[in-house]
């Protein structure tokens, strides 16, 4: 006789569903009771929606004041993602590449361990500055900044993939007569994919923020650019829009490198990302 196994609410497809439109509903309740309490500070989430409403596609309020080229939002958010995107894909190229040589080529991890600690301690906001008078205010000072918080990132878990990758794939590799390279293209590269997509999740929801830092340091265009600008003038609406603006773009890439991921590693046990 064969027993029905009693499915836990949340183990459903339905229920996680469920509990994260509760939480949304339960962060708008109470944006809106901090918003009617603190009216001049806290914009509703209703006066929000309008200026994203107004101001995405043209903005009169922006042409008006010369910025965005005459556009709307969509046009700095535009600006803000591909040197977000640039930097990290670069960073990701150049991190992953060494971390993963550092481990069976030793001389690497001996001139790039030491370098790796050093800034990896420091906050990666304090070197925001340096790079914008080292390559000025422009969209390189800003790309390049991603560039390296990023490959500082996938060195840092490349390396610790790599090593921790089973020794028993690379002697059976060997054994079957695979060079260093066979090996290197063969073994470490896939069996490091797993652990290495969650650092670049990491890597990317930070890259986010770190060109917003950027931009508010010194740009001419991007989001953080405007958050800037709404700051010195105290338009708080568009402050709060163009952060949550931010926010939701950066969620969206978020899900779509984990459908890309699971995509990627369809091949393991789980399947999951980290």
């Amino acid at each position: 006789m064969s027993r029905r196994r009693l499915v836990p609410f949340g183990a459903s497809s339905l229920g996680p569903l469920l509990l994260q439109l509760l939480g949304f509903c339960i962060a708008i309740g109470l944006w809106q009771l901090v918003a009617l309490d603190k009216p001049v500070t806290v914009p509703t989430p209703a006066a929000v929606v309008n200026d994203l409403r107004d101001n995405f596609f043209n903005s009169v309020y922006l042409q008006a004041h010369g910025l965005g080229d005459g556009t709307g939002y969509w046009y700095d958010l535009l600006y803000t993602a591909r040197n977000v995107l640039a930097g990290v894909a670069l960073g990701t190229a150049i991190g992953v590449a060494l971390g993963l040589i550092s481990v069976p080529v030793p001389v690497v991890s001996q001139v790039l361990n030491p370098i790796a600690a050093t800034f990896g301690a420091a906050p990666i906001f304090v070197a925001a500055p340096f790079f914008l008078v080292w390559f000025g205010v422009v969209p390189t000072a800003q790309v390049m900044m991603v560039t390296f918080y990023t490959a500082l990132l996938l060195y840092i878990f490349s390396r610790r993939a790599a090593e921790n990758l089973a020794v028993e794939y690379i002697e059976s590799a060997s054994t079957l007569g695979a060079g260093r390279l066979d090996v290197f293209r063969r073994v470490y590269v896939p069996g490091t994919v797993p652990e290495l997509l969650g650092g670049f999740r990491i890597a990317l929801a930070g890259a986010w923020g770190l060109e917003a830092i950027a931009e508010l340091l010194g740009a001419q265009h991007g989001i953080g650019f405007l958050i800037n600008y709404y700051a010195e003038v105290y338009v708080i609406v568009g402050m709060v829009s163009l952060t949550l603006l931010l926010g939701c773009v950066a969620i969206v890439c978020d899900g779509v490198a984990v459908l890309a991921a699971r995509t990627v590693i369809r091949w393991t046990s789980s399947g999951k990302v980290l």
